[in-house]
């Protein structure tokens, strides 16, 4: 009897467990270049294709990989998510958004400090406005107190 209520909670446990998307390798990110990585090489590295490719107007690709494990159906889950961006000639580009991944992307070679350079702050240019431009004139105006 205590065998099938082992086995009875067991598969009611199990029952309950699901996953979906693809398991994916997210160590390999680090060995990403930006401008040099390809897709077909992310592919590769990362141990699966991607859940959903979503072409840009500009030709530009988002390729997104995704994996969730859930036990009793949302109770408790493990979600990893990635979103990359492939250039136009299927170069990786960034890393546009990310759940419950660690690694980054290397930098490109060029790239002698390790930082990223910013491009610079654009140049404040004073554009007229006319309503703040009017001078305000008030008066004051006293009321006896009581």
């Amino acid at each position: 009897m205590f065998k099938v209520a082992v086995a009875g909670s067991a598969l009611a446990f199990l029952s309950g467990c699901a996953t979906s998307g693809r398991s994916f390798n997210e160590m390999a990110l680090a060995e990403f270049v930006p401008g040099q990585t390809t897709y077909t090489q992310a592919v590769r590295l990362l141990g699966a294709e991607p859940v959903n490719t979503y072409s840009q107007l500009n030709g530009a690709m988002l390729a997104q990989w995704e994996h969730k494990i859930t036990v009793l159906t949302d109770a408790a889950y493990y979600r990893r998510n990635l979103l990359l961006r492939f250039s136009p000639d299927g170069r990786f580009e960034a890393v546009v958004d990310s759940n419950n991944v660690l690694p980054s992307p290397k930098q490109p070679a060029d790239s002698a400090s390790g930082y990223t350079q910013m491009p610079p702050p654009p140049s404040p240019v004073r554009q007229p406005n006319p309503e703040l431009e009017q001078t305000v004139s008030s008066q004051a105006v006293a009321y006896p107190l009581k």
